[in-house]
């Protein structure tokens, strides 16, 4: 029953995780910056653009384990001229992060996190029931 719990619990704050990386995406999305040179590097004094995260899950015993991963590429370059920080082609880098997506993610989370309540509200139940006939 334990390792019910435990594997309920441990998916449960994966989903977290996963919202929490979505909702800092969303919230970033319009956090542009200089483009990076081939090295990486944005110029010293400019602005970086927001590096997005997605969340990788792998099992554990009991359940599930998530980290955090950086989207790659992590930006997408946009024609701003009028941005202080634009490249001589006027062009800026901007997160890669697609709304859509995000949604989806955040819609995907809120169900599995129902889930993983269910488990724990399940074996509260089984727990209730054997507990009532050995008395």
């Amino acid at each position: 029953m334990v390792a019910t719990l435990g594997t309920a619990l441990s998916g449960m704050t994966a989903q977290t995780r996963r919202i929490e990386a979505s909702a800092s995406n969303v919230a970033n999305l319009r956090s542009k910056g200089a483009v990076p040179d081939a090295a990486g590097a944005v110029p010293e004094g400019q602005p970086q653009a927001h590096q997005a995260l997605a969340v990788a899950q792998s099992g554990t015993n009991p359940g599930t384990r998530a980290t955090f991963t950086p989207i790659t590429p992590a930006y997408l370059q946009e024609h701003d001229p009028e941005a202080d920080y634009a490249d001589a082609r006027g062009m800026v880098a901007a997160p890669n992060v697609d709304p859509v997506r995000e949604r989806v993610n955040q819609m995907a989370a809120s169900r599995a996190y129902g889930a993983g309540i269910a488990v724990v509200r399940t074996q509260d139940d089984m727990l209730k029931s054997l507990l009532d006939s050995k008395v």
